[in-house]
């Protein structure tokens, strides 16, 4: 049952602190097309009095500033019980390990070196805006310890990842080096993963809840798609499979939960990579089909049998192939996603000829704004 919240999510807030006019300029600039909020400050001192007057959801902090640099100014607003769950992306020139290890003994969640590239800013700021949304829900529900574990979790797990990425950075120059490079290349698909369990546990707790919350608003499912190739190809060239969307010739806009819907496809594409072989193919396509939006990615792999076709969605249930194993709750996250939405999903599959997973969004029109799912009414 969906329960009408009365109000659009607000956009993110960002606060940009660099003593030079022109260097923030330029990053409020490059995020200008992702519809955020914006406030500037010149010094540490003066981004302090921001934080503490009204907290931003993300900061992008200069380190080299006259006055308070940026690793005091991360310490202080880290160390504080109040702002500590402000991501903080720190902004550099100096490109060398000694810069990112004070920023990470700080409490700085993420590195950008300048000239900063706008495509890998823009890409950053939103994962770290995910992830405190995703904490700040959790935090929200009435197990709120379940919130503040998930919320450490991912601290310690970033945390892992910006030491693994030092450590890359330093052996990359020679052949032991490049052994460490791809030893660390592991680390962050283990981070990743353990990563994604903790987002879906919080999402189990919040369905559990009753408290699944869904921003509405009008989209087109086809960027979607196209969001979601570019996101797992590196993925899927490293398992020698080849992924594409298929049939997006239109448009399929709809009011839906981008962020949900994303998920959902995200998690599919992600099962289907595990079940396909070096060799095989993925593909994702759209379509209208009656008043609602019908997706369905396709994979080559072993297929599923017909017995077990039901029971893919359930909590917990895992078909396990090999190494490949998980803890069943990616689809069953999909499956409450979807029914949240209105629509259905089922799976369809030969053994020996792969598998193909379907989804259906109504595509009519609904309110906009934010709404609770809970499947216990």
């Amino acid at each position: 049952m969906r329960h009408n919240i009365d109000e659009l999510p607000r956009p993110a807030r960002i606060l940009i602190v660099d003593d030079e006019r022109h260097n923030r300029s330029l990053l409020e600039v490059m995020l200008t097309p992702e519809g955020f909020i914006f406030q500037t400050a010149s010094s540490g001192e003066e981004a302090l009095a921001m934080v503490a007057l009204e907290p931003p959801d993300l900061i992008l902090l200069d380190v080299l500033m006259p006055g308070m640099g940026g690793y005091e100014a991360a310490g202080r607003i880290k160390s504080n019980l109040a702002t500590k769950n402000i991501p903080i992306i720190m902004i550099t020139a100096l490109d060398d390990r000694d810069a990112k290890m004070y920023g990470l003994s700080a409490g700085a969640e993420d590195f950008l070196t300048k000239p900063v590239d706008p495509g890998e800013l823009c890409m950053r700021v939103r994962n770290l805006l995910r992830l405190k949304a995703h904490s700040d829900e959790a935090l929200a529900q009435r197990d709120d310890s379940m919130g503040m574990v998930s919320h450490e979790l991912r601290n310690l797990l970033n945390n892992i990842l910006l030491n693994a990425t030092v450590i890359s950075d330093d052996a990359n120059q020679s052949d032991a080096g490049r052994r460490t490079v791809e030893r660390m290349k592991r680390i962050h698909r283990y981070v990743a993963r353990m990563n994604r369990l903790v987002g879906d546990l919080v999402d189990v707790v919040s369905v559990d809840a009753g408290k699944l919350a869904l921003k509405y608003a009008s989209f087109d499912a086809v960027a979607l798609i196209a969001e979601t190739v570019e996101a797992s190809e590196h993925a899927a060239a490293d398992g020698g499979i080849a992924l594409a969307s298929d049939g997006l010739e239109h448009a399929l806009p709809a009011n839906f939960d981008r962020e949900r819907i994303l998920q959902v496809l995200t998690n599919l594409v992600s099962n289907a990579l595990k079940f396909t072989p070096r060799g095989g193919a993925i593909s994702i396509r759209g379509e209208r089909v009656g008043k609602e939006l019908r997706l369905c990615v396709k994979d080559s792999g072993a297929g599923i049998p017909a017995d077990m076709l039901e029971s893919v969605f359930e909590r917990f249930f895992q078909v396990r192939k090999n190494d490949q194993r998980g803890v069943g709750l990616g689809l069953y996250i999909c499956k409450c996603i979807v029914e949240s939405h209105g629509g259905r999903i089922w799976a369809e599959s030969k053994l020996g000829e792969g598998s193909a997973f379907y989804f259906t969004i109504p595509s009519g029109d609904r309110a906009l704004g934010t709404q609770l799912f809970d499947q216990r009414e």
